[in-house]
């Protein structure tokens, strides 16, 4: 019996030996890590202006010297004009930056920025884009009431040169015309100008004509551009900077501080450089930032290159730009509008309508070449008459004219030669 319990007692001290060496095994992993894990200094930063230095460390926290309790986070600029955000008690009025160069930077929102001081922090590579002008073809682009406007190579498709035709019916026509004629019997012939766009064009073409009349330059134009032609994070990046823009203007070296709320964007700080860049240049302007940009990030096809380009050239007037992006035959319809009013047997829109007369003409020349019970033939023609007759909008409706126009549009034939005289197209 004695015996048995000098065997417990001996199994269970050697149980808590055992015990012992695996919880001190234990703590020793777990002192080592958070040892290992302690932050490590970077370098310093020497505020001269003030007259005080910090220490920072590589996770991020700054302390200043011989005043443990006075510190902050360090961040990426999400402008990426600069290198590090330093702490600063109202970042968006006075922000404290280390550049590329390893000066200290303050940037006040009312007297700009000035240099306060340095750091021997070795800082990466600057990565801001460095700005190329794209080239331009001379024989490529779209004849607009500017003058023929060349696009750059890279976005030119050559099978796909037609885009899409601006029309609408008749009665959409006089809603616009009883919308826009004033207490006095006159027409407000802007309002429906308006109106009228708003009824032949889709969705991203009012939107892109819009981004254009309202805006009051170049940056400004270009930036909606961008966030109208490209998808979420190009609608939310150009929303920022459009809200920077309007702060300051061309005063690219305050933005850092309008940005100070955002989060680090490689994106943003593209299209922001690419903006910033171009004057020295010459004049901003959306063609030359979306291939800075990346016009692969951007809805670029011919439809979208023609009513850019036409918008931009248009300045926002809706019978400048409709007479470019919507055909040759769409001047002469709306100055009909303007001279002989809406319907009937010489306004615009109705009996004599010239864009549905030279629609015809390509119907009729297709079914001169493949027969009247062809399908392409059924397609054009009952397209030509949900035009006329049915309701609502036409902007799906015409992209069966776009899509035959740039099937059958390179043939040297008649019907080649009537589709270019009817459709908007970029020219080579």
């Amino acid at each position: 019996m004695i015996t048995a319990n000098k065997n417990k007692i001996i199994m269970k001290t050697l149980h808590l030996k055992k015990l012992k060496t695996v919880v001190s095994f234990f703590l020793l992993i777990m002192f080592t890590s958070l040892y290992s894990q302690l932050p490590a200094p970077v370098g310093r930063i020497y505020d001269q202006a003030h007259q005080q230095s910090f220490v920072l460390y590589n996770d991020g926290m700054m302390v200043q010297d011989g005043n443990p309790m006075n510190k902050g986070l360090a961040y990426h600029d999400p402008s990426g004009m600069m290198y590090l955000r330093l702490p600063a008690a109202n970042p968006y009025q006075k922000a404290f930056f280390l550049d590329y160069n390893r000066n200290v930077i303050e940037i006040d929102y009312i007297k700009g920025a000035r240099i306060i001081g340095y750091s021997d922090i070795q800082p990466p590579p600057n990565p801001m884009i460095k700005y190329v002008p794209p080239i331009y073809n001379p024989n490529v682009g779209i004849q607009t009431a500017n003058g023929f406007q060349p696009l750059p190579d890279q976005i030119v498709d050559v099978d796909n040169p037609y885009g899409n035709l601006m029309i609408t019916n008749e009665q959409n026509a006089k809603n616009c015309y009883d919308r826009s004629v004033g207490f006095n019997g006159v027409l407000d012939k802007q309002k429906f100008g308006d109106c009228m766009i708003e009824n032949m064009a889709g969705k991203k073409e009012n939107e892109i004509y819009r981004c254009v009349k309202n805006a009051s330059s170049p940056e400004e134009q270009a930036l909606c551009l961008v966030g109208t032609m490209g998808g979420t994070n190009e609608r939310r990046i150009s929303a920022s900077l459009l809200k920077c823009y309007k702060q300051y203007g061309n005063d690219y070296s305050k933005y850092p501080l309008c940005l100070a709320g955002e989060s680090s964007d490689p994106e943003l700080q593209k299209l922001l450089s690419c903006v910033q860049q171009q004057g020295s240049f010459g004049q901003v302007n959306f063609m030359n930032t979306a291939m800075c940009y990346g016009a692969s990030k951007l809805n670029m096809n011919t439809e979208a290159q023609i009513v850019v380009q036409c918008a931009v050239t248009s300045g926002g007037q809706p019978y400048v730009f409709a007479g470019c992006a919507g055909g040759q035959l769409m001047s002469r319809e709306l100055d009909k509008c303007l001279t002989n009013g809406v319907g009937g047997d010489s306004g615009c829109f109705g009996k004599n309508n010239d864009i549905i007369k030279g629609l015809n003409k390509i119907g009729f020349e297709l079914q001169n070449q493949f027969g009247p019970n062809n399908d392409i033939v059924k397609t054009w023609n009952n397209t030509i008459h949900d035009i006329q007759y049915g309701p609502g909008k036409n902007h799906e409706a015409v992209k069966v004219f776009t899509n035959l126009g740039n099937e059958l549009g390179k043939a040297g034939n008649n019907i080649g030669k009537e589709i270019k005289k009817v459709l908007p197209k970029i020219k080579w």
